[in-house]
């Protein structure tokens, strides 16, 4: 009786004990597969970035070619066939103090006005002024162009950014800052425009304020998810790509702040960018 009870005894044991095993097993398994499509996860999210930035490091880099070719042409043929007619004007043989002079300097005038915004645009779209007279010099020059409109009182605070950060970066956040100014013109309804550039620690940071309408930027962030128009997500995505970072402060009727963060001591554009692939 007692072999009896001793040999089921065994077998309940060793029933249990499969079983136990088994359920550590499956649960191994579980967590095995779990981390395995964590890692798949993790990998094809890190794959999407990748791609994500490759694709804008060559969109950036085709807007840069682009707008290099564009500079050329409207200096060397609009530009000079501007400057040919404004000159043509003043030849034209007609009486001093007549109607036909009057109606003559007023379009002299009105060319060279358009010479000299034609000129600014030129200087505004090439690439190597940003790196010959640097990124705050470049972006005083376009609030210049914009306080010329006589629509907006523009102000800048800037310190001494000099040798911190490398040229790619600079120009990549000499067109954000483009990009912005040309938000503020189209939507913001605004008559101040500040920018200030400043560095604490290891940290650059640039910010542009507006007296303007403002808005909700969830929401404009949530509108733009699927679009593929330049707006503020790409913007932020910008700023990603030379390791900074993007927030925005927006309140209707209460104007706008965008402040953009750049690390100091970081690497440059194409070194961030080689990591990256690893």
């Amino acid at each position: 009786m007692q072999s009896n009870f001793q040999e089921v005894f065994i077998v309940i044991f060793t029933s249990i004990f499969l079983l136990v095993l088994l359920v550590g097993f499956i649960i191994i398994m579980l967590i095995l597969n779990q981390k395995s499509r964590q890692a798949q996860t993790q990998e094809l999210h890190l794959m999407k970035e990748r791609y994500e930035q490759e694709l804008l490091k060559s969109q950036l880099e085709i807007q840069e070619n682009v707008f290099g070719h564009l500079s050329q042409e409207i200096h060397d043929n609009i530009g000079q066939s501007l400057t040919f007619v404004a000159l043509s004007l003043l030849t034209v043989p007609v009486d001093n103090n007549s109607e036909a002079q009057e109606y003559i300097e007023e379009s002299r005038k009105a060319l060279q006005k358009a010479i000299t915004e034609l000129r600014d645009l030129s200087r505004s779209l090439h690439t190597d002024r940003v790196t010959e007279v640097g990124l705050a010099n470049s972006i005083e020059f376009e609030l210049e162009r914009l306080k010329r409109t006589n629509l907006y009182e523009t102000s800048v605070n800037f310190v001494d950014i000099r040798n911190l950060l490398d040229h790619q970066t600079e120009i990549i956040l000499f067109r954000i800052v483009q990009e912005m100014l040309n938000n503020i013109v189209k939507h913001a309804r605004a008559s101040k425009v500040e920018v200030s550039l400043s560095h604490n620690a290891d940290i650059i940071v640039l910010e542009i304020t507006d007296n303007g309408i403002g808005f909700d930027p969830e929401a404009l962030f949530a509108e733009q998810e699927n679009q593929k128009g330049l707006g503020l997500r790409n913007i932020r995505k910008r700023a990603s790509l030379i390791g900074g970072t993007f927030h925005i402060h927006s309140v209707k009727n209460s104007g706008t702040a965008i402040r953009i963060t750049i690390p100091v001591n970081k690497q440059s554009f194409h070194e961030h960018n080689e990591e990256i692939e690893i």
